[in-house]
């Protein structure tokens, strides 16, 4: 390879290597994150004054959801699967030598590791040819009359389905990259497809809006399909254009393994463990998309019309915060974990071992500071999201109507519960940052067997989401917020899943002083912020209500006083922290 993989060490990065490769990682991951929601969001703004409500609907609701489960259902479980197992390893097999000279890769040695990375990488594009072929004709055949009645319809259609096919075909070059930690060439190649995607909807929206600002715009979602198709071209080149020119190309070619079995050798494409873990994690993934979508599958079949505006509105503030933060530090997560944990047994596999005291000497001190080290930045991780929780409860319950009354004006922050769907939309927040950590560990290092019976929760956990929605939604009449309490607690369920596998994970067949140390790290005493943070929060809590009941926000003048009261208070708060 060249001169960015050339210095590795053969045995693989070092443990500070890949925790200072991680943090840098999910640094720049925030930015782009930060980058991509801001302008998506301040661009919605100046969008909606030229577009109707149909034409926005079909772009933001119907295609984004053909995109995202094309490329969600194909290439989601393979990601998991190979960037977990991408630990490489030196081998000093005399057969491994000779088959470089014979130009042969046996599956054993630390280039047959990243050979069958790189073919089970190539699964995804045929994968997805089938879906989106599917997929799309599906949209075109199930349209209704409104959606195919909206200029260039079925021409958006095929462009977003491109739009999947393209980011498919660079995906092993994205898997090449995570698992060397290049996290600048996605947020690069990411950034710079977000700044064309804003700038290209922008001009075609004007392009195409009415001289009277009355009717309906000349290209309707053809604007979102033209920018998103644009965005994957980006995509596509600049990964190509930084592989070119600062990689071996070679490695990246599909080549039979060499497995040797009683003296026997025999060849074959893909390695039947990761192969059965794709496809595990693709199971898995079909059951969360249908839980990441299934509110609004809930919400169109339980809420009246009013309650849907309501939630969807909240919700594209709410997830702000999830996909500016959340979703980098997940992902990150993710593959720090797989890599740090690469080299330490599993709880199932000390099962019989569990008469030796000294179960954990014999794995050595290496992998005891991965251990501690892992278990360290999981307590570290789960406290940062309690404490941003508690951040959004203590302040953002109680600033919802002003902050919507300055972005939207009266209409959603007075004549619509919005501004109370919101609030309680807070406390689904450090919910769903201590699920999203909690899950990537355990997609991190968890057994295939493991994995597997994890599918049977998460369709477990659908159903008690959905008995849940119908008890807050239609038994006690909670509209948009009955759903909001039902996502909170479908993702309770799966974090104590998820807790229980972790504990399992570092207690089980542990001893000695390591235990003792892992006991403390994932104590709930180390965990929970101490009393005087919940206090000071509390207080911060009680002040802004106040305000909030007594100053007001409806006139401008209230609203500095209101917003002036907070800021002094979180000062506070945080001085405490």
């Amino acid at each position: 390879m060249k001169s960015e993989c050339k210095n590795k060490s053969a045995s693989g990065p070092s443990p500070d290597d890949i925790l200072k490769s991680s943090a840098k990682g999910a640094y720049y991951l925030v930015l782009l994150q930060l980058l991509s929601r801001l302008l998506t969001f301040a661009l919605h703004q100046v969008i909606l004054r030229y577009t109707n409500p149909r034409t926005f609907g079909i772009a933001a609701v119907q295609l984004e959801l053909l995109l995202a489960t094309i490329l969600f259902l194909s290439r989601e479980g393979f990601r998991c699967a190979l960037l977990r197992d991408a630990t490489v390893r030196e081998s000093n097999d005399k057969k491994s030598e000779k088959a470089a000279r014979q130009d042969r890769i046996y599956a054993n040695t630390s280039k047959g590791v990243i050979q069958k990375i790189t073919n089970l990488s190539y699964v995804s594009i045929p994968f997805g040819v089938v879906l989106s072929v599917l997929a799309c004709v599906f949209y075109l055949y199930f349209a209704t009359e409104e959606a195919i009645e909206a200029p260039y319809y079925t021409t958006s259609v095929i462009l977003y389905g491109l739009s999947a096919l393209g980011e498919l075909l660079i995906e092993p070059l994205y898997i090449a990259a995570t698992n060397n930690l290049m996290f600048t060439v996605r947020v690069r190649c990411e950034g710079v497809g977000v700044v064309v995607r804003c700038i290209i909807t922008l001009l075609l929206t004007l392009m195409g809006a009415p001289a009277d600002g009355k009717g309906e715009n000349k290209y309707g979602v053809l604007a979102f399909a033209v920018a998103q198709f644009a965005y994957t071209l980006v995509l596509v080149f600049g990964y190509i254009e930084h592989f070119v020119n600062h990689w071996d190309m070679k490695t990246l070619k599909p080549r039979r393994l060499v497995y040797t079995i009683n003296n026997r050798e025999y060849q074959k494409w893909f390695d039947d463990h990761l192969l059965s873990l794709a496809t595990t994690f693709t199971k898995q993934s079909l059951l969360k998309h249908i839980l990441t979508e299934g509110d609004k599958m809930l919400i169109t079949w339980l809420c009246t019309a009013e309650d849907q505006g309501v939630y969807a509105f909240v919700v594209n503030y709410g997830c702000l915060i999830v996909r500016i933060l959340f979703q980098p530090l997940e992902e990150t997560g993710r593959t720090l974990f797989s890599k740090l944990l690469a080299g330490v047994d599993r709880p199932e596999e000390n099962e019989v071992d569990k008469s030796k005291d000294a179960a954990v000497s014999d794995i050595g001190e290496s992998s005891r500071e991965q251990l501690l080290t892992a278990a360290k930045i999981l307590a570290t991780t789960i406290k940062l999201h309690l404490l941003l929780g508690l951040l959004f409860i203590a302040f953002g319950t109680n600033y919802t109507g002003a902050f919507i009354d300055l972005l939207v004006g009266a209409r959603w922050s007075i004549e619509s519960p919005a501004p109370l769907v919101l609030s309680f939309y807070c406390l689904y927040v450090p919910v769903m940052g201590v699920n999203g950590i909690t899950e990537a560990f355990v997609a991190a290092v968890a057994s295939e067997e493991i994995l597997g019976s994890l599918n049977y929760w998460l369709m477990v956990f659908s159903a008690g989401f959905c008995l849940a929605g119908v008890l807050f939604v239609r038994v006690l009449s909670l509209g948009a917020i009955g759903l909001v309490a039902a996502n909170i607690f479908n993702l309770s369920m799966r974090i104590l899943w998820s807790w229980g596998f972790i504990r399992k994970y570092f207690l089980k067949n542990r001893s000695g002083n390591v235990l003792s140390e892992l006991e403390r790290q994932l104590s709930l005493k180390n965990l929970i912020p101490s009393p005087a943070v919940v206090t000071a929060f509390a207080l911060g809590w009680a002040v802004t209500y106040w305000s909030d009941q007594e100053i007001g926000w409806m006139s401008l003048n209230a609203k500095i006083w209101h917003f002036g009261l907070g800021c002094v208070c979180a000062l506070i708060v945080l001085g405490v922290t």
